[in-house]
């Protein structure tokens, strides 16, 4: 409002070269700055000064104007410079935490990701690690149980043979010449122990059968030929089958030997596996955890640098009106001075006489 009444002003005085004087010089003396001016030339005619003093001091009055604003200038064209800097490396500040707190952003949101594809995986190698020694308890268990079952087979082997060879021994004694009553004892002990094995008792029925025979029908050479030939060929079958037994032990401990290293070097791999993603998964964490802080710190940051921004320009708005302002009133008093100065030289006793009835 104050800036259009003096630029009302301004055009009123243009305007005043179209008027009679007196008109002119009661526009000026409405103003606060012409009532002055005109009361300090009032003082000097009424001293009777000469019109060149009243130039004088008009133009007095017209240089400290121009001072004023001379020194408005350099004020404002400081502030300026001022407030350009000022708002420069505030900009450069809200850039910088906008740029901050995007790029935590997208490295939280990443790490949230990755993290989440980690804790999947620790999941994945945690379950391997249970399957791992499932496995392993489970096919050593089966290995032992292998083992014992061989163990106790070679065991009725072994001791079958050892009767076959007991039964060969007793045969041969006869064969030699000794008298079944002399071998008695032997032959009921050995066709006990023939009798009641139940391991191979298909294999040695022919054997007891024959032994049988014996006892009930006598001793003759040509049953002792033929039971010392069929001992013989039991013995190699009980030696057979033990060989083949072995074997089959001997390749099923060596493929356990085999699956077990790699069981056990399976599960150092996976509870390797499993501390490095824990490590992997806590400075996930953390990163999360520190960009969060991050983005949380640049925001107020941001805020702090939007405000003084705000501020700075709010400011400088101000310090523009004020100037705008001012250097209108002063484009003003100058147009007064302007005019005074006119009416002074082109109309010395009009303004005289308007200013000699001035209260």
């Amino acid at each position: 409002m104050q800036k259009l009444a003096i630029l009302t002003l301004v055009l009123a005085l243009a305007a005043a070269k179209f008027v009679d004087t007196h008109a002119s010089l009661a526009q000026i003396d409405a103003n606060p700055f012409g009532n002055v001016v005109l009361s300090a030339i009032k003082a000097h005619l009424q001293a009777q000064t000469p019109a060149n003093e009243v130039n004088m001091l008009l133009n007095g009055v017209a240089a400290g104007l121009q001072q004023d604003q001379n020194d408005h200038d350099h004020a404002f064209e400081l502030d300026t410079t001022t407030n350009n800097r000022i708002v420069e490396d505030l900009e450069k500040e809200i850039l910088y935490h906008q740029n901050q707190i995007s790029s935590n952003t997208q490295l939280r949101d990443d790490t949230i990701e990755a993290l989440a594809v980690s804790e999947e995986d620790i999941r994945v190698t945690i379950s391997d690690i249970a399957t791992n020694e499932q496995t392993y308890a489970r096919e050593e268990a089966t290995r032992n149980q292998q083992h014992e079952t061989f163990v106790a087979k070679v065991a009725a082997i072994d001791d079958v043979i050892d009767a076959i060879d007991d039964a060969a021994k007793l045969i041969q004694h006869l064969s030699l010449g000794a008298s079944f009553v002399q071998v008695k004892s032997k032959y009921e002990t050995v066709h006990k122990r023939l009798t009641d094995n139940t391991s191979h008792s298909q294999l040695l029925q022919p054997v007891v059968v024959a032994l049988t025979e014996l006892a009930t029908h006598g001793v003759n050479q040509k049953a002792l030929t033929k039971i010392a030939q069929l001992l013989s060929e039991i013995r190699q079958q009980l030696v057979q089958e033990k060989a083949a037994k072995t074997d089959v032990e001997d390749r099923q401990a060596a493929h356990w030997a085999e699956f077990s290293v790699h069981l056990s070097n399976e599960h150092t791999r996976l509870v390797e596996r499993k501390a490095q993603l824990e490590v992997q998964i806590q400075e996930q964490k953390d990163t999360i955890e520190d960009a969060q802080s991050w983005i949380e710190f640049h925001t107020l940051e941001l805020e702090n640098s939007e405000e003084r921004l705000a501020g700075q320009q709010a400011w400088y708005a101000v310090q523009s009106e004020i100037y705008e302002t001012q250097t209108a009133e002063r484009a003003a008093q100058n147009e007064i001075v302007d005019r005074l100065q006119e009416h002074i030289s082109e109309k010395l006793s009009t303004t005289a006489q308007f200013i000699s009835k001035r209260n």
